[in-house]
């Protein structure tokens, strides 16, 4: 141990970056995977005929696959570590890819993507809550960031190949000289193209998965000293490794009676309510919608396919260039600072949307309005709420209490998914993005009355500020 500790008199800060930027790699296989989708619905519905409600669960059963993969997935973490829950997401999803690119039939298509979900929900839930549990206070939220970055640059990267693919087949449509099963799976049915196109990422997060250290408070929380101490070192330097390494143990043994039903009593019930509701409020903001139905809502303001694409590529490149702000102020700023500005900037878009739609405005103007909505989303609501579900649960039962919000998340993103195709038919587009208008105030009011500021605390400091203040009242 004396080595190690010698090795590290100030801890690396390329270590940490190293171990998060992997981490986080898990964001990057989710964005590409729930995007992919939206460049395959114009063949897939053409070649196997689809229903709406085939539609609709096709472009969904990914979230509701995340929401399954969240369920469980909490039970794993808390009982197997961090490690290895990530390996077994990035083996999922690179099942998933490969085999949805094969697909005979809507079953088996919706099969492999449902698969896919479930790996999808296991990296969700875990990229954020490991990046926390290694990341020192006053680079945790920028650490944690890095997911909603990933997931970003997922997105990104996703647009484009999908992009690109369909370009090389409108290309090679006439093409003699393409052999005939790369002119069936990349021309003729391109889509099986963008689906494979995944599993390249998927197999290098794989890889470097497993050059992951575990969690230190997982480690500590199972006795296992040695191994936490030695990454907490390369962390933070041996002068703050032992600091840590207490503060972490004497938390975990004030929590020793803590139990995940405790989440649903007095002791632990705030939190919990805030997850929820930061959870809902921010996914029912209508940004599945703008995700999975951009280039739709794009032809319905006049643009054609092809503009269509061009246009969700700029939404898919402000998505990424916006991230970065979050992770800039995040930590100096403050959580309840930013999610407050966004949400508000958010609001104002949403309503300029629906005004646009009701006058039938058409052409860039509603590219630019839902660029800006797109902008004050991923400056603060997507990101924020992954820093404050990773931070607010005490250590014994972080994978569970995560896997709680996390279902909420994937649930309501899935129904806004399912829903939003029928809402079309029922009432104008306008109306529906009022809704999220309204949706975006409530998340508000749960920022003014319910969120505290976590910046520049411990994770164990704010778990402390729980259970101290049930002890104070004396419950």
């Amino acid at each position: 141990m004396k080595n190690i500790k010698d090795k590290h008199p100030s801890g690396s800060t390329t270590y940490l970056w190293f171990i998060c930027l992997v981490s986080a790699g898990g964001g990057l296989l989710f964005g590409y995977d729930v995007i992919v989708v939206s460049g395959i619905i114009p063949q897939v519905v053409s070649q196997f005929k689809l229903t709406a409600f085939q539609l609709e669960f096709l472009v969904s059963c990914v979230l509701w696959g995340s929401a399954i993969g969240s369920g469980f997935g909490g039970i794993i973490l808390d009982a197997f570590g961090r490690k290895k829950v990530l390996i077994i997401a990035s083996i999922i999803l690179f099942f998933s890819a490969m085999g949805s690119s094969i697909a005979p039939s809507t079953a088996f298509l919706i099969l492999t993507r449902l698969l896919g979900g479930i790996g999808c929900g296991l990296a969700t839930i875990t990229c954020p809550l490991y990046i926390s549990e290694v990341s020192p206070p006053n680079s945790r939220g920028r650490m944690v960031t890095l997911y909603h970055f990933a997931v970003c640059f997922g997105i990104v990267i996703c647009v484009f190949a999908n992009w690109a693919i369909f370009s090389f087949a409108e290309l090679h449509v006439n093409s003699e000289t393409i052999s005939p099963f790369w002119k069936w799976f990349a021309v003729e049915q391109n889509w099986r193209m963008m689906l494979v196109s995944q599993a390249f990422p998927g197999f290098l997060f794989l890889v470097c998965t497993f050059l992951l250290p575990e969690s230190p408070r997982w480690l500590i929380k199972n006795n296992r000293r040695e191994e936490a101490e030695s990454i907490l070192v390369k962390i933070n330097g041996k002068n703050r490794a032992q600091q840590v390494y207490s503060e972490i143990r004497d938390t975990v043994r004030l929590e020793s009676r803590i139990t995940f039903f405790d989440l649903f009593t007095a002791k632990l019930y705030k939190p919990l309510l805030l997850s929820i509701l930061i959870c809902i409020f921010s996914e029912a903001c209508g940004i599945s919608a703008v995700l999975y139905y951009g280039p739709q809502l794009f032809e319905q303001a006049g643009l054609s396919l092809g503009r269509s694409l061009g246009g969700f590529s700029i939404i898919a490149i402000v998505l990424l260039l916006f991230n970065l702000v979050a992770m800039h102020f995040i930590d100096t700023l403050g959580r309840r600072k930013m999610l407050a500005i966004g949400a508000t900037g958010a609001m104002i878009s949403l309503i300029s949307i629906g005004s646009l739609y009701l006058v039938e405005q058409t052409g860039f103007i509603i590219v630019f309005a839902i660029t800006a909505f797109v902008a004050f989303f991923a400056s603060s609501i997507g990101p924020v709420k992954f820093v404050i579900l990773s931070e607010i649960f005490p250590n014994r039962i972080r994978g569970k209490a995560i896997s709680v919000g996390t279902i909420c998340i994937w649930l309501t993103s899935a129904a806004i998914a399912q829903l939003f195709p029928m809402m079309r038919e029922v009432m104008h587009t306008g109306y529906i993005f009022f809704f999220f208008a309204i949706d975006v105030a409530a998340l508000l009011m749960v920022i003014r009355f319910l969120m505290p500021e976590t910046k520049g605390r411990t994770i164990e400091e704010i778990e402390r500020s729980w259970l101290l203040e049930k002890q104070a009242k004396g419950i």
